[in-house]
């Protein structure tokens, strides 16, 4: 699952631990995939039928901004219900484009803030928080994502190979990676790679010498890959709103290195990893260099302090907390 899926799964059951919470929700494929165009259209017009006949409830919390319109229709049924959207960025980021459909998108979120200025915006960074406010919502607050993965130990060792995990499509970087980064260290190495093929043209790199491909991953296995590898990369070419992956691999004893924007940099402290400029290869290969020079001791200190912040940073029992008190 992305981000904003492990967001709405793990916060509702955390939250359901105290509140009594009615929870209306669309699954994915069983292979990852994202529901049809089709079941995504009978899901709004079913929920939105649930929101009109439904009794008073104190808050309605919608999963996306995108979904807004539910959040409206459960308004006018209720007026004093809170409103709560929440806001993972793809989808405020993309208002902000320049094309055509990013303008169109745009009036559509600015309706948003009109028909719905009373509600509240639930941003997983500042950067999101602050598009929200700059597209014209009034009432926005910041809680980060959180993250159940991590290691049962601090090791100082590592398998000498990089790591990604991720989608694999143009803006996540892999190919920036393989082709731009590891041709300029000084010592070949590997880039061990998990996750979903989504664009076929970007797959076509997972048959580079240098690249081996794991598939998908479950996230025990997933955890092990984290703590094992040399570094976990996670160059995203363009913003990310949060970098669940960055909290994860750091839970997991991995030694992170990614993209110095957006929601990414605000994860990727550097009390929790290391970040680069994701369009200077050079700053990726020195940086890479500089770990595989560490002693045992230098990496071993680095893990257990960015384990102890990512885990108190990135916690669901924090992310519950912060989110009630935000209702």
């Amino acid at each position: 699952m992305g981000g904003m899926e492990t967001y709405c799964l793990r916060l509702t059951e955390e939250m359901a631990k105290t509140q009594k919470l009615e929870i209306i929700a669309l699954p994915g494929k069983s292979n990852g995939d994202v529901p049809s165009a089709l079941s995504l259209i009978w899901f709004g017009i079913t929920t939105a039928v649930q929101l009109l006949f439904m009794k008073p409830v104190a808050t309605v919390h919608i999963g996306d901004v995108a979904s807004w319109p539910l959040g409206w229709i459960a308004s006018l049924r209720h007026p004093r219900s809170k409103i709560i959207l929440s806001a993972h960025g793809s989808d405020l980021n993309f208002a902000t484009g320049t094309g055509p459909w990013s303008s169109i998108y745009a009036k559509y979120i600015w309706l948003a803030s009109k028909l719905l200025g009373n509600a509240k915006i639930i941003a997983n960074s500042e950067w999101i928080a602050e598009l929200a406010r700059g597209q014209g919502f009034a009432h926005v607050v910041t809680v980060p994502l959180a993250t159940d993965m991590k290691a049962n130990h601090v090791s100082s060792g590592h398998n000498g190979c990089l790591f990604f995990a991720g989608r694999i499509m143009p803006s996540k970087g892999l190919s920036f990676i393989v082709e731009r980064v590891l041709p300029l260290l000084s010592q070949p190495l590997k880039i061990r790679v998990a996750g979903t093929v989504w664009d076929k043209q970007e797959g076509l790199i997972l048959s580079a010498p240098a690249v081996e491909y794991l598939g998908v991953l479950e996230q025990d296995h997933l955890a092990q890959e984290f703590e094992q590898a040399l570094c976990v990369v996670v160059p995203s070419l363009s913003r990310e709103g949060f970098g669940l992956v960055a909290a994860e691999a750091a839970a997991c004893g991995g030694v992170v290195l990614a993209s110095d924007h957006s929601g990414l940099a605000e994860v990727v402290t550097k009390e929790v990893g290391f970040v680069a400029d994701s369009t200077i290869p050079a700053d990726w290969a020195a940086a890479i260099e500089k770990i595989q020079n560490w002693s045992q001791k230098n990496r071993a200190d680095h893990v257990r302090q960015s384990m102890s912040v990512a885990r108190t940073q990135y916690s669901w029992d924090r992310a519950a907390q912060d989110t009630l008190a935000a209702y």
